[in-house]
């Protein structure tokens, strides 16, 4: 799975939540996670929405540091299964 595969599974997750007020659309690699608009319960939906799509575990210790989707997308990329 590519960067863009997992950008644009990204994506149509944050599709479904919509008291965002970023435009999932619009998201690069370089968008900050701070501006997607997420507070405390969205992102927990947010996160287990990936852990669901993606068949990965994540820990919330890992997560409080990432500043951008880019980020969020190589963190995914490197617990998918080889």
């Amino acid at each position: 799975m590519t960067h863009d595969d997992i950008l644009a599974g990204l994506k149509e997750l944050l599709q479904r939540h919509k008291q965002i007020k970023a435009d999932p659309a619009a998201l690069t690699l370089d968008t900050r996670i701070d501006q997607i608009g997420f507070d405390s319960l969205s992102i927990l939906d947010f996160i287990y929405d990936i852990e669901d799509r993606f068949r990965i575990q994540t820990q919330m210790a890992d997560l409080v540091g990432m500043t951008t989707v880019g980020d969020l997308v190589r963190y995914v990329e490197a617990r998918l299964p080889k």
